[in-house]
């Protein structure tokens, strides 16, 4: 017991368990701010990394866009050219169909006449029975004119101007036709100021 005394009395090695002590502190310290060090340099590297992914991914997604525009060049382009050639094919604005409207309504002598754009939609394989429509290639709008004209013939020369000043390519979806004047029917009666065919059409 007298020699366990002596020996953890020994200045030299208190010394040494002091040290070593010491040395653990500073050893912790050091992985302690090694750990915080890396740490940090993880949460700035992710900041630096974040745009570069995004840049990544926005590149990713316009080289897919433009693989998959490739193919569908491939598959329908020829066509495609081949319907430009024929001038079958042109830029369809609606500020020149609304412009074009306005002037038939004076041509026709139409004393009553509006139209009205519908919503934009995709083209899809559901409005066909046997053709396939890649999603999102194609769009196409439906025009709504409500027409009082003074006869039915006045219909035949719209679709005529249709396609002469405007534009062949659209489909005459419906067209109901109705006297306003049943009368009309026995009695061959004309007022310049109110047609009495009214027709209502809706034209893709």
């Amino acid at each position: 017991m007298a020699n366990l005394n002596s020996i953890t009395q020994d200045p030299l090695l208190k010394r040494f368990f002091l040290w070593l002590i010491v040395v653990f502190i500073l050893l912790g310290s050091a992985i302690g701010g090694a750990w915080y060090g890396f740490q940090e340099i993880n949460k700035e590297l992710a900041i630096q990394k974040a745009p570069k992914v995004k840049k990544l991914n926005g590149l990713q997604s316009q080289v897919n866009f433009l693989q998959k525009q490739l193919k569908l060049y491939e598959q329908y382009g020829a066509k495609y050219e081949e319907l430009i050639a024929k001038g079958l094919v042109k830029k369809q604005e609606r500020v020149f169909w609304t412009d074009k409207l306005v002037g038939f309504k004076q041509s026709l002598v139409m004393p009553k006449f509006t139209f009205n754009f519908l919503p934009e939609k995709p083209l899809t394989s559901g409005l066909f029975q046997k053709l396939k429509v890649p999603n999102k290639l194609f769009y196409f709008s439906r025009i709504k004119l409500t027409m009082d004209m003074q006869h039915e013939e006045d219909v035949l020369r719209m679709m005529e101007l249709l396609n002469d000043k405007v534009s062949p390519i659209y489909l005459l979806e419906s067209c109901d036709l109705s006297l306003n004047d049943k009368d009309h029917e026995v009695q061959a009666n004309f007022n310049l100021t109110s047609g009495n065919v009214k027709a209502v059409c809706t034209i893709v």
